[in-house]
């Protein structure tokens, strides 16, 4: 185990006016049994006291490193992150979430398991209550490259924060956020780091990353009039990725096409909803769901669907209701 302490790990944690979330996140980094840590917070140009904060905190360890930059995104916050770590691992934390005090232990405990390291995440804020777990009673899943977009589906490919990092991949191949996208931004990163991590994926099933739904003022809580766009940008991306990796077989086009129909149709029910309850404060030039509507693009995912059977009766009933709502709109 001293072995393992003397490998230092990176946490870095983009920040914009969080104050009312920061002091918990920061008390469970700073609580972690794995000690060899370097904390980078990145302050994005915050208006509140989340900067100050930073700062008290990094007077009272020296682990903590904080960068006050002016605002300019959190893809542009984790690139800086990423850039200045020193560590041979590297993992994100979000300001406004949490994590288990035995994260960054049981990640190192793990991490020859040859796979890229991802954990579960967890809505339940009382998780980080429960008892400490030792390495063996974590139960390990390995998922194989050509099962891709059944851990897509599983919600384990987009996020950032429940992943384990190899730093030195990160910057050999300038592995980095885009710039200038404030949504779908994590994918493509993602996308780009496995192409040159290991093929394999190795899930630890336990409640370590406590992530915090829909805070007020969030990006996912907030209507996006270019969500139509991102979502077939990512598509784009992701069809890409299973090609180059040569596993855009019949099972992954399967799910692929399902996903893709899905994630249309549940933009268009968004904006049906946001315009129906914002008429009157919307100008005409900006209604968007009779152009989201009738796009082509439903008809040529509609299409694939049925060729790799991804056409089931749930997504029969909801292809009907985009018909409706395209004549009624």
């Amino acid at each position: 185990m001293r072995e393992e302490q003397e490998v230092l790990v990176s946490v870095v944690v983009p920040i914009y006016n969080v104050e009312a979330y920061l002091r918990p996140c920061l008390d469970s980094l700073m609580g972690q049994t794995y000690e060899k840590l370097e904390l980078l917070l990145i302050d994005d140009g915050s208006t509140d006291q989340s900067g100050a904060i930073c700062d008290d905190y990094a007077r009272r360890d020296s682990r903590v490193k904080v960068i006050h930059k002016g605002n300019s995104g959190v893809s542009a916050a984790r690139n800086t992150g990423i850039e200045i770590a020193s560590g041979k691992y590297l993992i994100f934390v979000d300001a406004d979430d949490g994590v288990h005090p035995q994260l960054v232990e049981l990640y190192m405990a793990h991490r020859r398991s040859g796979g890229t390291l991802l954990c579960d995440l967890t809505l339940d804020q009382e998780e980080q209550k429960r008892e400490y777990a030792t390495a063996e009673m974590v139960h390990t899943e390995t998922v194989k490259r050509g099962s891709f977009m059944e851990l897509f589906f599983r919600d384990y490919i987009n996020a950032p924060f429940n992943k384990f990092y190899v730093t030195d991949i990160l910057k050999k191949y300038e592995v980095r956020f885009p710039d200038g996208k404030s949504l779908g931004e994590d994918l493509p990163f993602n996308l780009e780091y496995f192409r040159h991590a290991p093929e394999d994926f190795c899930i630890l099933h336990a409640p370590l990353y406590y992530y915090r739904e829909n805070r007020d003022g969030s990006l996912s809580t907030s209507y996006r009039t270019d969500l139509f766009e991102i979502q077939q940008e990512s598509f784009t991306e992701l069809k890409r990725f299973l090609e180059d990796m040569d596993v855009w077989d019949e099972k992954n086009r399967k799910i692929y096409y399902g996903m893709y129909w899905d994630r249309l149709y549940l933009t268009a029910e968004l904006c049906r909803t946001y315009e129906k309850l914002h008429k009157r404060m919307i100008h005409p030039r900006d209604l968007r769901l009779k152009e989201i509507l009738r796009s082509p693009l439903w008809g040529q995912i509609w299409k694939e669907c049925e060729r790799s059977n991804a056409a089931n009766w749930k997504r029969r009933i909801k292809a009907v209701r985009q018909k409706v709502w395209e004549l009624l709109s």
